[in-house]
């Protein structure tokens, strides 16, 4: 008899954890795909080609501050620059690559 409660209770414990981890671990990709794709489409947007290079740049991702937030790595606004990307549009691009 305990035995069946145990096992119960153990089934109940795994669907349970199931339940609430599965939308967690789905979650993490998307968010860091919005971002890198982000830093492309604010490129794109500004009239520029997003090719292997701009792709490159923006796999750079943004820095997260204590305190003020997103900032844009320099390596990604580098990279734009040489790529022929504005500087101004660079740092914006790099600041949605997180």
């Amino acid at each position: 008899m305990k035995t069946l409660k145990v096992t119960r209770l153990l089934s109940t414990a795994g669907v349970t954890a199931a339940a609430v981890l599965i939308p967690i671990a789905a979650a993490a990709p998307a968010s860091a795909a919005t971002g890198y794709s982000g830093c492309k489409n604010y490129v794109a947007w500004n009239g520029y080609l997003v090719g292997p290079k701009v792709s490159a740049a923006c796999s750079n991702k943004a820095i997260n501050m204590p305190v003020g937030g997103w900032i844009a790595n320099p390596l990604c606004v580098t990279q734009l620059i040489k790529a022929g990307v504005n500087s101004t549009v660079a740092s914006q691009a790099c600041v949605r690559a997180h």
